[in-house]
């Protein structure tokens, strides 16, 4: 038979398990509940809620959560909380304090905790997320803190608070002028008596030392941190980082043996800061003679034979670390094998490294994107739920207007009915008058195409006298030209729209031309026409410049002895302007030629109907005559008269 404190201590260990396992449960429910809240999860977060314990902090949820009045101080524990931890994107907690930390409404007296969380939101944007994004916000903290005078502490302080930012850009830029900046603002922390606003700019400081390759400076500025932090009932944020630039400048330098090991035990004995002196006591070992007393001391405080065993243990201590911490212990450690002869390990290690940056650099990227999504997706969800509310509200409102504008219709009703035929009516009339005058376009068209080949067949009639050629071919030139008119009217009469189809109206002419001009010489004829079309006022023009140069081709340009080619190109240059291109590869014109004082009639023709066309010609004749025209429609043409 067991004795009865074996029962007494297995019952009070069964008590201490339950207790840590509802410790780490309120924890993890903790943590559901920040999240649901930077998600807007409202009634997930509530229902997580009612299951925690109740204290300070989840008293501080439950106001946020009901869009209670909360202060800033709350918020400002809530915000600080969340974004230490590291399974939440800042991008999200910046969101949150964009829509729930409003910008207070009393202007009469600053409020300095608005501020802290306004400047910690920059910091953290600029560190974890993009400089822009940083840089907005600190331009509309900046306009709230303008507001009020500088003669009150608060505000100086707040002034020089948010110059960090800019201290900042001037370091990644490397411009010194951040230096001048960090000393008016240490000056005026001191005037202030604000040790922490001067430990913070302290902070700051040290890079530009590092710019200047003030290695000494850089040590003091640090030394006096550290006495500014003795003064203070708690270390600020900036205490641990400051250890560790004291202590990689001390061994950059070398000697000081004594005070690295001073530093190095602070920074390890702290447990917040323990895993971050693997990297450092890595470092100092590799500075160290193999036969060092402080090599030994080390070895011995972790329990290890020599350096190889040392980095294992190291590298098994910082397994926490963040993926980029850790990258850099593995370097540090790669570091120490080479100084202590374990060159094999030391490469194995260093490709460790390497490796890991890589999949630091993909990571980032792949959370990035998702962390884009998810945060598209949340805004996306709230503009649905605002939108949803906004046509509850719309309905509503239309709802009782329907009542009110139903009487009034139903008063109108018979009025409207009245007008509506007395309408009809008189759409009837302007649709009769449409359709007569359309008609009337159309027979206009008709008769001025008839009146053309009257014309034209009145000069064919004519030329069958004529004996002379030269007299024979003008009268012919002007029957081709009556045509070609002719064919525009017959294109307009067809076309209800009132335009001339062009691309087929080239077609006919260059058939009308061919068979004209019939040969034994075999021609090949590209046309290059896509939905063109042309008013009335541009297509009579148009189409005798193209009659016009087609039938110089025809008459000068062709021969047996050769493959001919002719090719026709009318196409949209820009917004105004149109381009025509008629070559052939003929033996082209003479290089003295100007068609604006050229004897030939149908040449001086086309320049007149360019100009007509508020057009420009350009002659060439490299591979044959090619003639390139810029010209406008009739829309473009009005604007430019």
């Amino acid at each position: 038979m067991r004795p009865p404190f074996v029962f007494f201590a297995y019952f009070l260990f069964i008590i201490s398990i339950r207790a840590q396992q509802e410790e780490i449960s309120q924890e993890q429910l903790t943590q559901k509940v920040e999240v649901f809240i930077l998600e807007r999860k409202l009634d997930s977060a509530a229902f997580f809620l009612n299951r925690l314990k109740k204290n300070s902090y989840t008293t501080i949820l439950g106001k946020i959560r009901n869009r209670e009045l909360v202060s800033y101080v709350d918020y400002d524990l809530f915000l600080k909380t969340v974004s230490n931890r590291q399974s939440i994107g800042y991008l999200s907690v910046s969101n949150f304090i964009n829509d729930f930390v409003k910008e207070p409404d009393n202007f009469k007296k600053i409020n300095s905790y608005y501020v802290d969380i306004k400047w910690y939101q920059v910091g953290k944007l600029r560190n974890e997320v993009t400089l822009e994004a940083a840089t907005a916000e600190h331009k509309k903290l900046e306009v709230y803190i303008d507001r009020f005078n500088d003669s009150e502490a608060e505000v100086l302080r707040a002034k020089t608070v948010i110059t960090t930012h800019p201290i900042v850009m001037y370091s990644i830029k490397k411009d010194l002028r951040g230096k001048d900046l960090c000393l008016k603002s240490i000056g005026i922390a001191r005037a202030l008596k604000d040790i922490e606003l001067e430990i913070t700019i302290l902070y700051y400081l040290t890079d530009f030392l590092v710019l200047e390759k003030k290695l000494q400076e850089f040590i003091d500025v640090s030394e006096r941190s550290l006495v500014l932090e003795e003064g203070l009932s708690q270390n600020t944020a900036f205490y641990h980082g400051t250890l560790e630039h004291l202590i990689d400048a001390y061994i950059f330098k070398g000697g000081h043996k004594e005070r690295v090991k001073s530093l190095l035990n602070e920074l390890y004995e702290n447990n917040n800061s323990r895993i971050d002196s693997y990297k450092l006591y890595a470092k100092f070992i590799s500075k160290l003679e193999r036969n060092a007393p402080e090599k030994k001391e080390i070895l011995k405080k972790f329990q290890a034979n020599n350096v190889l065993e040392l980095v294992q243990e190291f590298i098994k201590l910082g397994k926490d670390l963040n993926q980029l911490d850790f990258s850099k212990l593995i370097g540090s450690c790669a570091k120490a094998l080479v100084s202590h002869g374990f060159y094999k390990e030391s490469i194995g290690y260093k490709d460790r490294q390497i490796e890991l940056v890589k999949n630091i650099y993909s990571k980032d990227l792949s959370e990035t994107l998702a962390n884009y999504k998810t945060e598209l997706a949340v805004k996306e969800k709230e503009i649905e739920i605002t939108s949803q509310k906004e046509r509850t509200r719309v309905f509503l409102i239309i709802a009782c207007l329907v009542g009110v504008f139903l009487l009034i219709s139903l008063f109108n009703l018979r009025k409207i009915r009245r007008q509506s035929k007395e309408l009809l009516e008189k759409n009837k009339l302007v649709h009769k008058s449409l359709k007569q005058k359309e008609l009337l376009v159309k027979e206009v068209h008709h008769r001025v195409k008839n009146n053309f080949q009257i014309m034209s067949s009145l000069l064919e009639l004519q030329s069958r006298g004529i004996e002379d050629e030269k007299a024979l071919e003008r009268a012919n030139e002007g029957k081709n030209r009556v045509k070609s008119m002719a064919l525009i009217h017959q294109k307009l009469y067809e076309n209800k729209s009132g335009v001339v189809d062009f691309d087929e109206y080239i077609e006919l002419l260059v058939k009308e031309l061919s068979s004209l001009y019939k040969s034994d010489n075999k021609i090949e004829i590209r046309i290059a026409s896509k939905n063109m079309e042309f008013d009335v006022d541009t297509a009579v023009p148009l189409g005798l410049i193209i009659n016009e140069l087609i039938t110089n081709s025809f008459k000068y340009a062709f021969s047996s002895n050769k493959k001919n080619s002719l090719t026709i190109c009318i196409n949209k240059e820009d917004k105004d302007n149109f381009k025509l291109i008629i070559e052939d590869n003929g033996p082209g014109l003479s290089n003295y030629f100007d068609a604006k004082k050229t004897k030939n009639l149908g040449l001086l023709l086309v320049s007149r109907l360019v100009k007509q066309l508020n057009g420009t010609l350009k002659l060439s004749s490299e591979k044959g005559a090619r003639f390139e025209i810029i010209f406008k429609d009739i829309h473009a043409r009005k604007l430019v008269d």
